[in-house]
């Protein structure tokens, strides 16, 4: 993506390099932590670094400005895009822009809200449920059940004449993001996501423990156990085959004899 230069406007020079700095390491760990989500799939496409961000507290939102130049199906009226946007919590999937018009754009969560399956692509101005054939239209809205809640929304902000459009993440979480590109203790997503076969799950062991990761429903109800044994310390894989499980969103866990826990979602198409 094409970045724009950054404009602060405190006149201490130690207060600006300051600010600089911390956005630089923001978006740094962010790009760290995109090279450790998808380094088993060797690749990066899809996948997007804001270009700015506000903070407060804890928790970021991210500014992305994507240039048309670098996503052309944006120029055209239907066109839509599906991003991966490191930091946004797992519940929310995805991110799908969609040029709904001349001048208008929706930038919507790819999970349905009845059980969370990712939405098809955009087509004949509406978005269908993979699992259970909810419809919502361009704007998130629910045209038909079982869901009853709009997709969430991004503010997203274009101007005309411009050759790109601005979304605004909010909810970035610091720690999650540091989380995945440091060492120690990790549960990375699984791998191809939605998954209708084969699925591959990594995860990092800081020393030598006792590893369980189990396979839920998504109530929290154990359907099987992936591992359970002794694991020496580095990042271990494993693939398990999910096309004998029903379509919709499951959960899976990992849980070490050093008190470590952590779940994350995995869903079946």
């Amino acid at each position: 993506m094409n970045k724009q230069g950054l404009h602060f406007t405190d006149a201490s020079p130690n207060a600006q390099f300051s600010s600089q700095s911390r956005r630089e390491f923001l978006r740094t760990a962010l790009a760290v932590s995109v090279f450790s989500a998808t380094c088993g799939t060797n690749t990066l496409l899809g996948t997007v670094i804001p270009d700015d961000f506000k903070e407060s507290g804890a928790k970021l939102t991210g500014i992305y400005r994507l240039q048309f130049s670098e996503y052309p199906e944006l120029r055209t009226v239907n066109g839509s895009i599906r991003l991966q946007v490191p930091g946004t919590p797992i519940s929310m999937g995805r991110v799908v822009v969609t040029r709904l018009s001349q001048a208008e754009f929706s930038s919507l969560s790819e999970n349905c809200t009845h059980e969370f399956c990712p939405v098809e692509p955009f087509s004949n101005g509406r978005f269908n449920c993979l699992c259970h054939g909810s419809v919502f239209d361009g704007r998130g809205r629910v045209l038909n059940g079982p869901a009853t809640r709009p997709l969430p929304s991004y503010t997203t902000t274009y101007k005309a004449g411009e050759d790109f459009v601005q979304i605004d993440i909010p909810g970035l979480v610091v720690s999650s993001v540091l989380g995945d590109q440091q060492g120690g203790f990790s549960l990375l997503q699984n791998y191809p996501n939605p998954a209708s076969g084969q699925t591959t799950i990594e995860y990092n062991i800081e020393k030598q423990s006792f590893v369980t990761i189990s396979l839920l429903s998504i109530l929290g109800k154990e359907i099987s156990e992936l591992v359970k044994k002794d694991h020496e310390p580095g990042v271990h894989r494993i693939t398990t085959d999910v096309s004998n499980l029903s379509r919709g969103v499951y959960l899976y866990r990992m849980e070490t004899s050093t008190g470590y826990t952590q779940t994350r979602k995995l869903t079946v198409i």
